[in-house]
This record gives C-alpha cells, structure tokens and sequence, in this order.
C-alpha cells in the first residue's frame, strides 16, 4: 500500500550520515531507486574495511519500522562501533527501503513488501542491493525491526553454532529494563520461548524467504532479526535495539 503524504524526509538521514561519518568515503551509494516520488540511494556505510571478522546491520526494510533507521544513525553518532574496529568490519545498510521511509509505508514504492521476496526470480531492486551486499557471508547478521502488534520486544535467531544458541535470551535481558519483553508462548504464528522464536526454523520449507533467511543460505554463522514493539516512544525502541546490538556484538567480540 503507498501513500500520497511524506511522513519523513530521508535526505535528514542522508546529511546526519555524511556529517557523523569520520570517513565520508565509507558512505557508498552503489544503486538509486527511481520512484515517482524521486530518487533515493541505496545506502551501505563499511567501517573497518579489511578486518578479518565481519558483521551486518541493516534496518528500513520497512518503511513503517522507523525506529531501526535512528538505532543506526544513534549507533554511528555515538560512536558505538568504536571498541569493535581492533578485528571486525562492520557493514551499515541504515534504510533498505528510503521510499517507504518516507511516506510511513511497509512496502516500497510499488507496494511490495522486500522482506518476502528474498526467494524469487527477478525481485525490486532495493531486494537485489541487499542481496548483492550477502554473496559472502558473515559471522553475525542484524536486522532491526518494529511490530506494531506485540506489547513487548522480541526476536528470531537463526545459527550455525550451538555455543551461540543462548545469544538471543542474553540480549532479551539485557534490554528488559528499557522495555519489556513479550513472553507469549506464539507470537506472529511462530512458537517462542522467552521471546526468542526460529531455532528450530526450516528454510527449505518455506514457500518465501525473509532477508535473514537469505543470509544464513549464503554463510551467515548467525542472523539475528530483532523487533521492538511500536507502542513505545522511539526513544525507547531505540535504546532496547541499541542495548541489543551491543549485547551482540560484545558476545561475539568476547568470543564468549
């Protein structure tokens, strides 16, 4: 579904990168999405180019989710990613979907919903510049995403390692003073335990792929898709992601 009214302006985005990024040459813009609207890029930020282990962070697959969008921005311009570039490169998509940013929407510009169409032939474009970013895969992927259904946050994980699989209970602790977590037993159709859902999720019997599902295909070690709950302020949903993302990367940085 689009929309005629612009409930965001993503060039903000654009010029609080460019003015927060020590290195403006680590902003790459590779595709433009042509829309009626205008012209949006495609966003990628690598930092720490060449180190030996590497992590993804993405957010804005959804248009509506915008509190995914300010955790990357809110993660750069605090410089959190600073004690992790001793051995990782990080690479930033801060908003896969720029048009549906915008105008508050779910799908993009031509009323698809990206993270459904990570297994079709000839998908938008927004779909083949993420999946052009996955060819090699990483040790840990994050996608930051919202729910406008649940009271409280929760999250998917999907892993290589079974060393790791206690990851997505530790990151739920250490953001429940920030929000509370959603503990029912089903939450979106799924079985969850203590608000982690997917250990047990099979890939090749699902009819459609999410992004996540489409990295760990191509060498993710862990993917982990994280989701706020949109009755809280953003303020709040951005601080339980960024609680989040640090857990993650501390635990994986740590080698715990």
């Amino acid at each position: 579904m689009t929309s005629s009214r612009k409930i965001y302006n993503f060039q903000t985005v654009i010029d609080r990168l460019e003015n927060i990024s020590n290195d403006p040459n680590n902003i790459e813009i590779s595709h433009t999405c042509k829309t009626a609207a205008g012209i949006y890029p495609l966003i990628k930020i690598v930092l720490g180019q060449g180190n030996t282990r590497r992590a993804l962070i993405s957010a804005g697959i959804h248009g509506d989710e915008p509190g995914g969008v300010e955790t990357v921005v809110k993660f750069l311009q605090e410089n959190r990613h600073s004690s992790y570039m001793d051995e990782w490169e990080i690479t930033l998509l801060p908003c896969i979907n720029p048009y549906g940013y915008e105008f508050g929407t779910r799908e993009n510009h031509q009323g698809k919903d990206l993270n459904r169409l990570f297994k079709v032939e000839n998908p938008p474009l927004e779909v083949v510049f993420a999946q052009s970013i996955m060819e090699t895969g990483f040790e840990l992927s994050i996608e930051l995403h919202e729910d406008n259904e649940s009271k409280g946050y929760y999250l998917y994980q999907k892993g290589v390692d079974k060393k790791h699989e206690g990851i997505g209970l530790k990151i739920l602790n250490s953001l429940k003073e920030i929000m509370p977590v959603n503990l029912d037993e089903e939450i979106d159709g799924s079985k969850a335990d203590k608000g982690v859902i997917g250990k047990e999720l099979d890939l090749s019997a699902m009819e459609w792929w999410p992004m996540a599902f489409y990295s760990y295909s191509r060498g993710t070690q862990m993917c982990l898709t994280l989701e706020a709950a949109s009755c809280f302020e953003l303020n709040a949903r951005v601080d339980a992601h960024l609680s989040a993302l640090n857990t993650a990367l501390n635990h994986f940085h740590k080698g715990s």
